[in-house]
Order: structure tokens, then sequence, then C-alpha cells
């Protein structure tokens, strides 16, 4: 999964990248680093990799604002957070800004960060399992306990979201036309205020919506 892939990592610890490229290894093609938001904007301008490894905070600079930058440059451009910080609102943010993994960078050396890496090269999401409890202990806490309103339509088609089917597969699963359920996520997406599918499928996990585990999401 690793083999000949291009990465670049951004964060304001020189250790962190370090420590980064130690512990991938090899085996991807590193075109570059950089410590703050801007040099790390021109090295994706230039270079374009497929993966982009991100601490937050960069020095200077904002790791979440990157990621979302990022995605606006090369919408297929693949992002790894590092959060130094662990709270609730960073996780959100991070997923607000379509971040397609997420973990803590305490955590490099440990396993999470090649797992997460094959996740996210995979097309997959991946969060770290403490951050994904972190977040989901606080949405029960500040849930309204009226629920985003979902219809029981739109809970069945984000079950499956979750459990890594594609819309032509819920179609058939459900026996309905793939333009339903595209208009089935539409509205879970605006009522949920979700930006994304994969953002979707883990605001429902968060909240009790839906059961599944996030880091085996596709």
């Amino acid at each position: 999964m690793l083999e000949g892939r291009s990465l670049i990592v951004a964060s304001g610890r020189k250790l962190v990248i370090s420590l980064l490229t130690g512990v991938i290894g090899d085996r991807c093609q590193w075109f570059g680093s950089a410590t703050c938001e801007s040099k790390a904007l021109e090295l994706l301008s230039e270079r374009q990799p497929q993966l982009l490894f991100v601490t937050h905070p960069l020095r200077p600079g904002s790791g979440v604002e990157l990621v979302r930058r990022a995605k606006a440059l090369n919408p297929k451009l693949r992002c790894l957070l590092l959060l130094e910080e662990e709270s609730p609102p960073l996780v959100r943010a991070a997923l607000e800004a379509s971040c397609d993994g997420i973990c803590a960078d305490r955590g490099v050396g440990f396993g999470h960060l090649v797992a997460a890496t094959r996740a996210v090269l995979g097309g997959g999401f991946y969060m770290e399992p403490q951050l994904r409890d972190l977040l989901a202990l606080a949405c029960r806490a500040s849930r309204d306990p009226a629920g985003p309103g979902l219809s029981a339509r739109e809970l069945e088609v984000l079950e499956l979201v979750v459990q890594g089917y594609q819309n032509p597969q819920i179609a058939s699963r459900m026996h309905l036309s793939v333009e339903t359920v595209r208009s089935h996520l539409k509205s879970a997406f605006q009522k949920l205020g979700a930006t994304g599918r994969t953002h979707a499928a883990v605001m429902a996990v968060c909240q009790g919506l839906v059961s599944w585990h996030l880091d085996e999401l596709p």
C-alpha cells in the first residue's frame, strides 16, 4: 500500500518530521517537508503529492487550516492530521476541514501512524480510538435530546455508509434508485451539518444514531 506513494510532511517540530520519516521509512517517495503553513502550501503546489502529513499547530500557522486550503487546491489529496492537543473542538474542526485521518502526535511510533497511513491511502478514514472516544463523549454530553431529526430512511442509508457501502450498493440493498439514495444523503448531510459522507458517518456514530467502529470505516 505504501510502496511508491508520494508524501509531504508539514510540522512545526523538526523532531516530529524525523520521527515520521523514520516510521514510514523509504517505502514511500518523500517530496519534502515544511515547518510553516505558507511554505507547505508552496511545496504542495509545486510537487502535488498523494498524501500530506500535517501537525497542528504549525509554527507559524494552523495545521487544520492548511488541510482546508490544501483540499481546496487538490480535492484528491489525502490528509493525515496529527494533533498536539487532544480536545473535542479540535477534532471537530479537523473533521470540518475534511481530514482523512486524525491521530495524536504523541502516538507516532506506536502503531497508530502506520495503520492510519494505510487506511487513508486506501481511500478510507481513520481516527485514533482515544480521539474517537473523546469526541463521542463530548457529542453525547452536548446532544440535543430531539436529535437532528433524521428520517428512518436517512438513518438506514447512513448506517450502510458507515459500513462502507457505496451509493449503487446501498440502492441495491434498499431497492431504491441511486438518485433517491443521493437525495437521502443530501438531506442527512444538511440536518447533521456534515461536509460529506465520511463526516456524516463519523457524526452519526458519535451521536449514537448508528452503531459502528470508526476505525473500521473503509
